[in-house]
C-alpha cells in the first residue's frame, strides 16, 4: 500500500496545531514542531516531512527565516513550504513567495481552502517522489536503462504514471527475471526493498564449462566474450523453451530455475537440460568447422525449498535465490566430472519424473563436500551422442543388477558384472568405479554398519 504524506506543521501556538491536525489526519501524516528550531531538527529526522506548513510570527526564530535556512540547504530545498499566518499584508505574502513558499494561507483559517491546497501540494510533491524513486533505483542498478530513464524524465510530465511503470518494468525484465518481479515487485518497481523474500519449491540447475580457464589461456578477452555469449545464448533457448528463467549468469556458469507444479518443474527441467546437450553438439560442429576446440559442460539439477528474494540495501540490490537446493545443485554439476557424466539429477527430481520417459540409471549414494546428509544421484544420459547412449543402454541390465549385488556385500558377483559391463563399453567411468570398489572390498570390506554411502572431497 502507499504511504500517507507527511505535513509537518509549524506554530507555537497548541490551538492552531490541533485545528490543523484535525483538519489533515484523514489523508496524511501529521508532524508538529512548537518553533523554528524545531522545524529544522524535523526536517533533517529519519522521517522528514513531504509538505510543510509554517507560521511566520514565532519566539525566537521566525518563519521567514526558517523558509529562508531551507531552501538555502541542498538537501530539503525541494520540499514545499506553505505559509499560515495572521500577517495580511501584500508585502508579507510577496516575502513569503520571493523566499520560496509555494501557497500563503492567511488566518483566520477556511477549512476547505487549507484542505484543497495542502492535498493539491501533497499530490503533486507525492507523484514527484514516486517518480524521483523510480529514477535513483534504475540509476543505481541499471546502466542499460539509462537512456530509458533520460526519456521518462523529460516526457514524465505528459506520460501517465502507468505507461511509465509499464516501460520501466519491460527493461527492468533484461536484468531480472519476470518471474523474480512477480515475488519481489508485487506493488510495483518503486516499492522493491532488500529482504523480500517468499520460500518456493523450486528444481535449480548449475551449468558449467569444463576447463573453462584452461580454454581461456589462449583467448582475448574479446574472443572469451564472443565465445560466452554464442554459448549462453544458445542454452537460455533450451531453458527458455522448457518454462524455465535465468537467475544469473556466473562467468561461464549458469544457474537457472524451474518452478510452478513440481512434476512439471521437474520434466522441464530435465527437458532442458537435454536440449542443452544437444544444443551443445551442434555449436561444437560450427566451432570445428571454424578450427576451434569444442567445449564441454555438466549440469546439476535438484528439487528443493529455497528462498526467493532480494539481498543488498537500499542502493544496491540483487535478485537471487537462497537455500541447500541452490548449493547442492552446484554440487550436483560438479560431479559431472567425476563420474564423466554429461548430467547428475538428485533423487528428488528423479522421483518426480515420469518413469521410462528419461534415459537414467542410479549413480551412487554420496555426501557431497559441505554436506552430512548424503543424496542418491542419477545420471540422466539421454543427450549423449548416439554410439555412447546405446552402449549404455546395452550395459544398463547388468549394471543394476551389479549394484544389487554390490550393495548387498556380494562383491565377487558385482565385479564380474561390471567386467561384463566394461566389455560392453570399456570407456564407461561409472562401471569402472563400481569395480575398482568391488575389488577392494574383497579383501578389504568395509565396516558391518555401511549404508554405502561415499564422501567426496572435492566439490
Amino acid at each position: 500500500m502507499e504511504r500517507k504524506g507527511r505535513v509537518l506543521i509549524v506554530d507555537d501556538e497548541r490551538f492552531n496545531i490541533t485545528v490543523l491536525s484535525n483538519l489533515l489526519s484523514s489523508y496524511c501524516e501529521t508532524l508538529v514542531a512548537k518553533s523554528g528550531e524545531q522545524a529544522l531538527r524535523a526536517v533533517h529526522s529519519a522521517l522528514p516531512p513531504d509538505l510543510i506548513l509554517l507560521d511566520i510570527m514565532m519566539p525566537g526564530m521566525d518563519g521567514y527565516e526558517v523558509c529562508r535556512r531551507l531552501k538555502e540547504d541542498a538537501t530539503t530545498r525541494s520540499i514545499p513550504v506553505i505559509f499560515i499566518t495572521a500577517m495580511h499584508g501584500v508585502e508579507d505574502e510577496v516575502k513569503g513567495f520571493e523566499l520560496g513558499a509555494v501557497d500563503y494561507i492567511t488566518k483566520p483559517i477556511s477549512p476547505p481552502v487549507v484542505h484543497a491546497r495542502v492535498l493539491t501540494h501533497l499530490e503533486n510533491v507525492l507523484s514527484r517522489n514516486r517518480i524521483h524513486a523510480l529514477n535513483n533505483e534504475l540509476t543505481h542498478s541499471l546502466e542499460e536503462q539509462r537512456r530509458a530513464y533520460e526519456e521518462l524524465r523529460r516526457t514524465r510530465i505528459e506520460l501517465a504514471e502507468t505507461q511509465a511503470v509499464a516501460m520501466i518494468m519491460k527493461a527492468f525484465e533484461k536484468f531480472v527475471p519476470k518471474q523474480f518481479l512477480e515475488r519481489i515487485a508485487k506493488e510495483g518497481l518503486e516499492h522493491i526493498k532488500p529482504g523480500t523474500v517468499e520460500l518456493s519449491t523450486i528444481t535449480v540447475m548449475f551449468s558449467d564449462i569444463r576447463s573453462f580457464s584452461k580454454l581461456c589461456e589462449s583467448m582475448s578477452p574479446s574472443d572469451i566474450f564472443m565465445l560466452l555469449n554464442g554459448y549462453l545464448g544458445r542454452m537460455q533457448g533450451a531453458i527458455d523453451h522448457n518454462n524455465g528463467f535465468i537467475d544469473k549468469f556466473i562467468g561461464d556458469a549458469i544457474m537457472a530455475l524451474f518452478d510452478g507444479d513440481e512434476k512439471t518443474q521437474a520434466s522441464n527441467a530435465a527437458q532442458a537440460a537435454i536440449g542443452m546437450q544437444q544444443r551443445l553438439l551442434a555449436y561444437n560442429q560450427e566451432r570445428l568447422l571454424s578450427q576451434r576446440d569444442p567445449i564441454a559442460i555438466g549440469i546439476g539439477l535438484h528439487t528443493g525449498p529455497v528462498m526467493m528474494g532480494t539481498l543488498g540495501n537500499e542502493s544496491r540490490m540483487d535478485s537471487t535465490v537462497i537455500g541447500d537446493a541452490a548449493n547442492l545443485a552446484a554440487r550436483l554439476e560438479g560431479l559431472t566430472k567425476y563420474y564423466d557424466a554429461r548430467i547428475v539429477i538428485s533423487d528428488d527430481v528423479f522421483a518426480l519424473l515420469e518413469p521410462g520417459r528419461f534415459l537414467t540409471r542410479p549413480l551412487d549414494r554420496v555426501i557431497v563436500k559441505g554436506k552430512t546428509q548424503s543424496v542418491l544421484i542419477h545420471e540422466l544420459f539421454e543427450a549423449d551422442p548416439e554410439p555412447l547412449r546405446l552402449r549404455k543402454q546395452e550395459l544398463l541390465e547388468p549394471y543394476l543388477l551389479g549394484l544389487e549385488h554390490f550393495f548387498a556385500r556380494r562383491w565377487q558377483r558385482g565385479r564380474e558384472l561390471f567386467r561384463n559391463c566394461l566389455e560392453i563399453d570399456p570407456g564407461d567411468v561409472v562401471s569402472q568405479i563400481y569395480l575398482e570398489r568391488s575389488i577392494q572390498f574383497c579383501s578389504e570390506p568395509p565396516p558391518e554398519d555401511w549404508n554405502g554411502c561415499f564422501a567426496m572431497q572435492y566439490k
